[in-house]
């Protein structure tokens, strides 16, 4: 009599527990639950807690198979999914050269020496976060159940590659899959490098590591800088990012306190900026303690803050570009009725929908959380708090800059142009020509930070002109937040002197309505 059960969550967990309560001897209950995962592949896919759970049975009847008596050679099991070979370390005396290369642990009694070892047809039941695996999988299982950890002679491993081909900015890095964690700490799960340490001999990999769990190569995205450039870029930005939150609070406070800034809305647009440049300032300041506490809580609320205020800075330069555009561009019929509040609802609106629509798939699939970067050429690994989801980060955040980098700098070229026409036609005939162009310059430059056209030098940060491109995009855009504070002092400085020349000339010069263009442009006023 044959019983069918629904591939739905609840009847497979039952399934599995009734299988790992009730073991039989020898590889029929494991061959169950390896066909019971691959008839039911979506739900195992999609389900992360159904997963786990599989791998702790898997492991369970994997040590079922491991209670035999071993006299002599190895015994062999070829499940099709997974081969599964045990062995007592004291009697092997010679190992087959298809066999991972495994130096036997000195600490590990003569009578407890009896291995475990699989290796893994796919490693796609351990993959969660589109990892890129480029060897075969292995588990290294020790006889009892007892985790073999704290080894003081590592476990030595040689894999061969799959694909001898690594990707530019991409390094193979040994990591183990930590299966001990909870699925509702995503931290505490997946790949790991903890205590494995990484040698390369052309399509060899050899893995050193000081535990046992499952084990594989992967292929990371590599910063492609050394230890000592990569200290420099975080004093860099460290730095940086101080001076830029201490001026954007300053911007802040000088345009509440001064009544006469807030009726501007250039003035309004630049303090917006300078607002969400200060959050994203100050939260980059606290990521990597939010990551030293190992509270997981405080690491997705410091990766979400810096999510929602990088959106935010992106957004507000969106929106100065376009704001520039009406005055110097358009010019006429720039009229709308609450401009600044519905201005406001898109640059701090839009990315809190982002961010917040995010976080409320937390249970399905976490967004937000402590992420190790690897530096190249070492196994030195530093924490953030940041976006877990790799596909997440290129659909939103480069995808998102990207629309916004062209528009503004589709803007930028057509200002320039009209910056330049301005000039020609205003220098004709005057001296200090040449005055005016440098002014021009200065300009365009000031423009060039404040609709945050240098991130665009993340475009450039790969190749061989990585490490200048990471030092200028470090140095420019952790000081956006003092560059704009200093163009807001110019606009400030020649709003005075505009109000000091109209008070001594002729009140016919009031009658214009339109703003002048010092107001975005301080330091060159061609229409005088």
């Amino acid at each position: 009599m044959c019983e069918v059960t629904k591939c739905t969550g609840t009847a497979i967990t039952a399934l599995m527990r009734e299988i790992q309560d009730h073991p039989s001897e020898g590889p029929k209950d494991l061959k169950r639950v390896l066909n019971m995962r691959n008839m039911c592949a979506d739900l195992f896919k999609n389900d992360w807690t159904m997963r786990m759970m599989f791998i702790g049975v898997e492991r369970g009847l994997i040590h079922n198979m491991m209670n035999i008596s071993i006299t002599g050679e190895p015994v062999y099991y070829d499940l099709r999914d997974l081969a599964l070979t045990v062995f007592n370390l004291t009697n092997l005396t010679s190992v087959d050269d298809k066999m991972v290369k495994i130096k036997a642990p000195e600490n590990i009694p003569e009578e407890n020496r009896r291995v475990g070892v699989v290796t893994y047809k796919s490693p796609n039941q351990f993959l969660f976060k589109e990892e890129l695996v480029r060897t075969m999988a292995i588990r290294i299982e020790l006889d009892g159940g007892r985790r073999l950890e704290n080894l003081i002679t590592p476990l030595k491993m040689k894999f061969k590659l799959l694909d001898p081909i690594i990707p530019v900015n991409y390094s193979l890095s040994c990591q183990y899959f930590n299966e001990y964690g909870s699925i509702s700490l995503p931290d505490t799960v997946f790949w790991k490098t903890d205590g494995c340490v990484t040698k390369i001999n052309d399509s060899v990999v050899e893995c050193l590591c000081n535990h046992a769990t499952p084990f594989a190569v992967l292929l990371i995205a590599d910063l492609s800088i050394d230890g000592v450039h990569w200290q420099v870029l975080s004093y860099i930005s460290y730095i940086g990012c101080g001076l830029s939150a201490f001026f954007t609070a300053i911007s802040f406070l000088t345009y509440v306190i001064t009544t006469n800034s807030r009726v501007d809305n250039a003035n309004s647009i630049h303090v917006s900026l300078s607002g969400a440049l200060f959050l994203l300032n100050t939260s980059f300041l606290l990521n990597e303690w939010g990551a030293s506490l190992g509270i997981r809580g405080v690491c997705v609320f410091i990766a979400a803050a810096i999510h929602y205020s990088l959106l935010s800075c992106f957004t507000w330069m969106a929106i100065e570009a376009v704001h520039l555009y009406l005055l110097l561009v358009k010019v006429f019929n720039t009229y709308y009725r609450h401009y600044m509040a519905k201005l406001s609802a898109i640059g701090w609106g839009l990315p809190g929908i982002v961010v917040g629509v995010s976080l409320a798939v937390k249970d399905i699939k976490p967004l937000y959380g402590p992420t190790e970067m690897t530096m190249a050429d070492t196994n030195q690994t530093n924490t953030i708090c940041w976006i877990t989801d790799i596909p997440f980060f290129y659909s939103m955040n480069l995808a998102y800059f990207t629309i916004i980098f062209v528009l503004n700098s589709g803007i930028l070229l057509t200002v320039t142009t009209r910056i330049c026409q301005l000039q020609r036609y205003g220098s004709k005939g005057k001296p200090g020509k040449a005055s005016l162009a440098w002014k021009d310059i200065g300009t365009v430059l000031g423009l060039t930070c404040l609709l945050g056209i240098t991130w665009g030098l993340a475009f450039l940060s790969y190749g061989y002109v990585n490490l200048p491109i990471l030092y200028l995009f470090s140095i420019f855009n952790s000081l956006q937040g003092f560059f704009i504070f200093l163009w807001i002092c110019g606009t400030a400085r020649k709003d005075r002197e505009r109000a000091a020349n109209t008070k001594s000339t002729s009140a016919a010069l009031n009658t214009s309505t339109a703003k002048p263009k010092e107001e975005m442009f301080p330091g060159n006023n061609p229409y005088q």
